[in-house]
């Protein structure tokens, strides 16, 4: 199934079209704020809507598509018949002493030949035509399948890094509202003023990892904008990172790849592209009769009209080295596609190994790490509000850092699994996988 199937929704075109120019026309005017927020909500692109529009306007796809108008032309060729009929016109000057009995003076002969296939090349040229044209079609479809592919890594990078600054903006309020907790326990006597100065340079550290943040995001847009084939525009991807563990069993996912892979198919239609080819050069191997009409009027005016039939005699040369190399790309057709039936067993059991360790590592976070890390932060916050002695920002700040970066270890744990099933919808060929509605992250909540 050709991931273009996606372009028999003509109408979203225009739509899309409409939404990719207005995020064109906003780029520059939402800027980010630094603990404030943004002056304006970037407009979202939805992952769907960020494949269909790289189906119709990514360069190197569209540029890809232009070789079935090649491939095209391969069936008119075979098509039409390749031997045009041969007229010979022979006109000579006889003379010769009066008992040869010249009466004409200038005999003719007209000939009419046309080489004719006697061993069904015809066919076979039409079967080779028809095989590469298949095999175009699947050769644009597995770019399509790349496409689509890159497009849902750029997307889910960008969304992996929009998380990311929502943890550091998140780190940053907190780390103010801490810088005024400590302003109020000194004004209690029950903070030093040095705790002032650790907090306050929090702060300052939170704000430079904000825009660091900011920027990883804008690269990680400009990405995306690259695979979609636009040239610019400011937008946010939907979703989250969290998505439900996938349940699919090895043996289905490689019936999946086998039927679903495209550049499979290419191989396929290259091993009956190479048969036909094989089998054209047999037929061709000892040339074929050129047969048509002979008209002659001699000298002594005796018309004649009969048939001629030329025969090629392959004695010199029988095309040996012809068939050889013929046999020869067949084996290597069959070979490939042999290895890569392989590869592609190997892609999905790989791709499901990662993707099996990746949501195992995710779960234990899930589980066991985010609740108690969440828990030590509450406790640490309640013995820091209420003057408990010892108990100073310094360790307030550690055990946040401790928290935060389990958070962020957390999201490079769900990058990873989102990875891991690109990796598997990579090896399948099937880049729909992906597409599944992902469900609210369940991530514990939010410090507060």
């Amino acid at each position: 199934m050709r991931i273009s199937a996606l372009n028999g929704r003509r109408k979203s075109w225009g739509f899309l079209a409409c939404v990719l120019a207005f995020l064109g026309n906003v780029s520059g005017r939402a800027q980010d704020g630094v603990g404030g927020g943004r002056s304006k909500p970037l407009p979202v692109l939805t992952l769907q809507a960020a494949l269909q529009f790289a189906l119709k306007n990514n360069p190197a796809l569209n540029a890809q598509r232009k070789q079935l108008g090649i491939a095209s032309a391969r069936i008119v060729i075979a098509d039409t018949y390749p031997f045009n009929p041969v007229f010979e016109n022979r006109v000579q000057v006889a003379s010769g002493p009066i008992s040869a009995g010249v009466t004409n003076k200038v005999p003719l002969e007209h000939l009419l030949l046309w080489e004719v296939e006697v061993r069904g090349q015809g066919q076979i040229r039409r079967q080779g035509a028809a095989a590469a044209f298949s095999k175009t079609e699947w050769e644009i479809a597995r770019m399509e399948q790349t496409l689509a592919v890159d497009v849902m890594r750029a997307y889910t990078a960008l969304l992996y890094r929009q998380e990311k600054l929502q943890l550091l903006e998140e780190t940053l309020r907190l780390n103010e509202r801490l810088v005024d907790d400590v302003k109020r326990l000194i004004d209690l006597g029950k903070q030093k003023p040095s705790d002032l100065i650790l907090a306050q340079s929090e702060v300052t550290n939170s704000q430079d990892a904000v825009l660091a943040g900011m920027e990883a995001v804008t690269t990680a847009r400009q990405d995306l904008n690259r695979v979609l084939g636009a040239v610019s525009g400011e937008y946010r991807a939907n979703g989250v990172l969290d998505v439900p563990p996938w349940k699919w069993e090895g043996e289905a996912l490689d019936e999946l790849a086998l039927a679903r892979r495209a550049d499979l198919k290419a191989l396929q239609k290259s091993v009956e592209e190479a048969s036909a080819n094989c089998r054209l050069t047999a037929a061709n191997r000892y040339g074929n009769p050129s047969v048509g009409t002979v008209y002659s009027y001699d000298p002594s005016r005796v018309s004649s009209i009969g048939i001629q039939v030329n025969v090629p005699l392959p004695i010199v040369n029988s095309h040996a080295g012809e068939m050889s190399q013929s046999r020869a790309e067949l084996i290597l057709a069959l070979n490939q596609l042999q290895s890569a039936e392989v590869n592609v067993k190997l892609d999905v059991t790989a791709a499901l190994a990662r993707l099996v360790a990746a949501e195992r590592r995710t779960a234990s976070a899930r589980t066991t790490g985010l609740p108690n890390s969440k828990r030590a932060v509450e406790d640490i916050e309640k013995l820091f509000l209420s003057g408990e002695p010892g108990v100073d920002a310094i360790k307030v700040i550690e055990v946040r850092r401790n928290f935060l970066k389990y958070r962020d270890g957390y999201l490079d744990a769900l990058w990873s699994v989102r990875q891991a099933r690109i990796d598997v919808s990579a090896a399948t060929g099937e880049p729909a996988l992906e597409l599944a509605k992902p469900v609210p992250p369940l991530v514990p909540e939010k410090v507060k």
